[in-house]
């Protein structure tokens, strides 16, 4: 009950529609992807609206190319559809001033789908934003504005009310989980069901620099071009309120993740957008040179490693690259693969040369030697990333004790309890929420460095232990509950759950 059904309603419909055509987690990803070009365009939309010509080509690239998406976005989390409703909300309030109607409809739907994507956050920072615009400008402080509020407000009700209405309707205990436990819960901090996204301090202080990159400089870029008349554009003037608002809600946040941040990319792109063409020329043949040589480098780099398993059907003796990735990978040729990797290179390759007659070749190029990259990655790398990283082996290869009646867990991710539901088809009960759950088997989640805790070996006895190919930094262990001996409660064991805390 973490999250509201939206992203997994359009995931199930991506699957119904093209589960014949691609295996059932290649087809619910797509999700992502319909929600990320829904993004990119309601985002050059409301800044075509409030830039003029030419300016919206600009914001989606700006959106695309920050570091922050570049994984993020690729990956099956609603944190996708509620940048979408952030986007769409921007969209709104980029017409709501002209036409209050059209402008309404677009920011009532985009408070409908944050909500429908993470719960109460989003539409509550979109509130914010709404209401300290017509406080601290004048341009905000007509009727038209309010009418356009308005529309909204019954464009999104639907949204707010119908599915937590259902919910209550069918489980009263599990619409307070979610209505409490992770809406409040996780942001102030009370709520067990946080554990792992605990704030560590300076978080957003380290973050943030590369996460909104090139986004944020080039924001500031624009906020000082602009100094003199920046607090009277309607655009400057929604940028700095909902970035603020957007800051201010993250900081105070008990909870953090670096994709938190993802919706304050919206606002940061909307202002970076009118100074993209306006980079000193120095600046932009430097950013062009950077990328050209960086994305380019790492294209070969790619290409190369490629060539070596071709060659070797090995994988390439590079010492510092086989730290994160496995060395025993045995590389196949694919015929499909290699000529769409040839395609994008030549693509990517004539689209820089065509991109130089137009202006902010920088972060033209940027964007393509970037996307570039990240096709590289995931065609001719993606069989070798799919060994390293993929649960399937792992979980697939715990010997559970057949006598078994259920499975506790400490230490365990998310991520990492959701997968082995989906691979092994167990659900662990977190001994870390239930210390008094009496189970005969524990399957604890740690780190190489630290190793499994102090387990108590009267008490536990190992079964398993095991990680990724190649994983040299975490690692999982089996322990079962040795006959006749007490069931043991929390207090047996030691974790060390600062190390786990500095290491997430």
């Amino acid at each position: 009950m973490e999250k509201p059904p939206l992203y997994y309603w359009v995931a199930a419909v991506c699957v119904y529609l093209l589960g014949g055509w691609m295996d059932q987690p290649d087809a619910a990803r797509m999700a992502s992807g319909l929600f990320m070009t829904i993004s990119a365009f309601a985002i050059g939309s409301a800044t075509h609206a409030w830039w003029g010509k030419g300016a919206g080509r600009y914001a989606p690239l700006l959106l695309l190319g920050c570091l922050g998406t570049l994984t993020q976005t690729h990956m099956m989390m609603p944190d996708v559809p509620l940048l979408t409703g952030f986007a769409l909300s921007a969209w709104g309030l980029s017409r709501i001033l002209s036409l209050p109607k059209t402008g309404g409809v677009l920011l009532g739907l985009g408070v409908g789908v944050t909500f429908l994507s993470k719960g109460i956050l989003g539409p509550a920072v979109i509130g914010m934003t709404t209401l300290m615009l017509p406080v601290c400008f004048n341009e905000w402080r007509n009727g038209r504005y309010a009418r356009g509020l308005v529309v909204a407000f019954f464009v999104a009700l639907p949204m707010l009310s119908i599915w937590p209405f259902l919910l209550h309707d069918r489980s009263p205990g599990l619409f307070m989980v979610w209505f409490w436990e992770n809406n409040f819960g996780r942001y102030f901090g009370f709520s067990g069901v946080r554990s792992g996204t605990e704030h560590p301090k300076g978080f957003w202080l380290q973050t943030l620099p590369w996460f909104t990159f090139p986004a944020l400089p080039l924001a500031l870029f624009a906020l000082w071009r602009q100094r003199f008349v920046a607090l009277t554009h309607p655009a400057m003037q929604y940028g700095l309120i909902s970035t603020l608002v957007m800051l201010l809600v993250l900081s105070f946040s008990e909870s953090v993740r670096a994709v938190y941040a993802l919706p304050l990319l919206v606002p940061l792109a909307i202002l970076a957008a009118p100074a993209v063409s306006h980079i000193p020329q120095l600046a932009d043949w430097a950013w062009t040179k950077i990328s050209q040589w960086l994305f380019g480098l790492l294209a070969a780099v790619i290409w190369l490693g490629w060539a070596i398993m071709m060659a070797t059907d090995a994988t390439p003796a590079w010492p510092r690259l086989l730290r994160v990735l496995p060395s025993d990978f045995i590389p196949t040729f694919d015929l499909p693969i290699f000529l769409m990797a040839l395609t994008l290179t030549c693509v990517a390759w004539c689209a820089c040369r065509w991109f130089r007659r137009y202006p902010a070749y920088g972060l033209t190029t940027w964007f393509t030697g970037m996307t570039l990259t990240w096709a590289l990655l995931t065609t001719l790398w993606m069989p070798w990333l799919d060994y390293a990283k993929s649960y399937q082996r792992v979980f697939s290869a715990i010997p559970w004790p057949s006598s078994v009646d259920c499975v506790t867990s400490i230490g365990m991710g998310e991520s990492e309890r959701a997968m082995l539901n989906y691979v092994a088809h167990r659900i662990t009960i977190r001994r870390e929420l239930f210390p008094a759950t009496k189970c005969r088997a524990l399957l604890m989640q740690g780190f190489v460095a630290s190793g499994p805790g102090e387990v108590d070996l009267s008490v536990w006895e190992p079964v398993w232990d095991g990680a990724r190919p190649g994983d040299e930094w975490q690692r999982f262990w089996l322990f079962r509950n040795r006959v006749d001996a007490p069931m043991p409660d929390i207090a047996s064991i030691k974790f060390d759950k600062k190390l786990a805390l500095e290491a997430r």
